[in-house]
């Protein structure tokens, strides 16, 4: 559907970035697969993931088996970050348990040195709030991120960073939003959806009328700044 003339022939010498899926692909992109916790099997995985406990799932599986799982893994080179994990209003899950079990998290992310990706849904100022008061100085990255005006200002201000897709570029009313988020603290991904991480690079370069180029190596600068530029896939 937002294939233009020439499409994927653009990208073919450029480093793209999938800050976050939940599948696979032979797209030649550097991708970090998200696992949930309960999920993990007896054999430590050999690509780029992360692993996290999510909102939706407190309640369904053992924590502290959960907990022990993230610990673990996160000792290995590669599993980038902790997560997603986060925080959601939407849910029917008590939301103190919820605190307690991001900040489970937040401490796993601090004791092993990793990001956070983060899932966020309508608790924007909870999140800012245990930012502060965990004093991490790691990255913590709102994935999906769909915000409006005033809370990409706040988050922007309390250093976090961005990872959009395709719900917010696909949103017209929300093109002007996603130009200011800075350019420095953006990621891009696919999550669960089909789309292709070409599709959303070519959706993000036509909102923001940037070089095709020039965003690739912003992101993929932005990516070496997080987590190295050893595990870029060239």
């Amino acid at each position: 559907m937002f294939r233009r003339p020439g499409y994927g022939q653009a990208y073919k010498n450029m480093q793209l970035i999938n800050l976050h899926t939940h599948q696979t692909s032979a797209s030649g992109s550097t991708q970090i697969l998200n696992v949930f916790a309960q999920d993990l099997s007896p054999d430590e995985p050999d690509f780029l993931f992360s692993v996290g406990l999510h909102p939706w799932h407190i309640g369904k599986v053992n924590l502290e088996e959960c907990f022990e799982a993230i610990d673990r893994l996160a000792a290995q080179k590669n599993m980038l970050a902790v997560g997603e994990c986060g925080l959601d209003r939407s849910v029917l899950v008590d939301f103190a348990l919820q605190e307690w079990c991001f900040k489970r998290q937040i401490l796993i992310a601090n004791n092993h040195r990793k990001p956070l990706i983060i899932h966020c849904v309508r608790t924007y100022s909870d999140l800012m709030k245990l930012k502060k008061e965990s004093k991490s100085g790691l990255p913590w990255i709102i994935h999906g991120y769909q915000g409006n005006w005033e809370t990409t200002s706040s988050l922007n201000k309390h250093d976090f960073y961005f990872s959009v897709g395709e719900q917010l570029l696909k949103d017209e009313s929300k093109h002007d939003i996603f130009r200011s988020i800075p350019i420095e603290r953006l990621f891009l991904e696919t999550d669960d959806r089909k789309t292709s991480i070409d599709e959303i690079y070519s959706l993000a370069t036509q909102i923001l009328k940037i070089d095709e180029n020039e965003l690739s190596r912003i992101i993929a600068s932005n990516f070496k700044t997080i987590f190295g530029e050893d595990h870029l896939q060239v």
